[in-house]
């Protein structure tokens, strides 16, 4: 099993395509991306969008302190309104 993010998209990549000619690198990100989904990661931007600064605002929940309970609802709603990845 691949245990780093390389390992992972190198082994996408090498199972997505086998042709030695004319390989597919549109197929070969797609499986890439694809993989990275299936075990819990997502591409998102580097700098947030409008729409994920106003889902991390309208996620708080005030009076909590513990600081989990605060920045993971913030962080999944980030995530959430990333914008989509055109293939």
């Amino acid at each position: 099993m691949a245990s780093t993010i390389g390992d992972i998209i190198a082994n996408a990549i090498r199972d997505a395509d086998r042709s030695y000619f004319f390989e597919d690198y549109s197929k070969q990100a797609s499986a890439v991306l694809k993989v990275l989904e299936r075990r819990g990661y997502v591409v998102v931007p580097k700098d947030p969008t409008k729409p994920m600064l106003k889902a991390a605002r309208d996620s708080l929940v005030y009076g909590v302190n513990k600081s989990s309970d605060i920045v993971t609802p913030i962080y999944k709603a980030m995530i959430e309104a990333a914008p989509p990845i055109e293939d």
